[in-house]
């Protein structure tokens, strides 16, 4: 791990931190729960070549985690402090994801990815061109969805309908047009 600004983690790399966090946590008699989402939760579960430069979740306890998280990246060089964050929780949906699976167990923490529906909502909410369509594709067939009323229906059930964004829709229509039907996505 070189350059912080150039830093992308690998699905082994994340795995190595949240391990070593883990250890980290347990040698202070603590026991975290991670849930994360959005690119790492990608590298974890569903896509092993995936990259990202961060990992997004919410965890308990905060600033035990945290301060564990630094002393994490304080021994990796090139490591930013806020490899860990929780700037997502705002944008999640409220209530557990029931279909969240466990995909790292070990002494000190357990950290669970979302299910293919709730990961697909948050990626439609979050509806970054430049980077989300991709996921979206992949986890709209995970989650069974074929057509734009289908993925927005999964997103609406996760995240409700008020919070979902004009830009979202608009995305989502555009991405799964049916050739000569205009591009507005719907099922005829």
């Amino acid at each position: 791990m070189s350059d912080g600004r150039d830093l992308t983690l690998s699905r082994e790399q994340i795995i190595a931190l949240l391990s070593e966090l883990g250890r980290e946590l347990d040698a202070r008699g603590v026991r975290a729960q991670l849930f994360v989402v959005g690119g790492a939760a990608m590298a974890l579960a569903y896509n092993m070549r995936r990259t990202t430069a961060d990992v997004d979740g919410v965890f308990e306890p905060k600033a035990v985690v945290y301060e564990a998280a630094r002393r994490v990246a304080a021994r990796h060089s090139g490591l930013a402090d806020d490899w860990l964050n929780d700037g997502v929780k705002g944008l999640l949906p409220p209530g557990n994801d029931r279909e969240a699976k466990v995909i790292l167990d070990v002494p000190g923490v357990t950290v669970s990815v979302p299910s293919p529906r709730y990961l697909l909502a948050l990626k439609v909410q979050a509806a970054r061109i430049d980077r989300d369509q991709d996921d979206i594709m992949f986890l709209a067939r995970e989650a069974g969805a074929e057509t734009a009323d289908d993925v927005l229906a999964i997103a609406e059930q996760v995240i409700g309908s008020s919070r979902l964004l004009p830009k979202a829709q608009f995305l989502v229509q555009e991405m799964f047009a049916e050739p000569g039907h205009g591009g507005d996505g719907r099922d005829r």
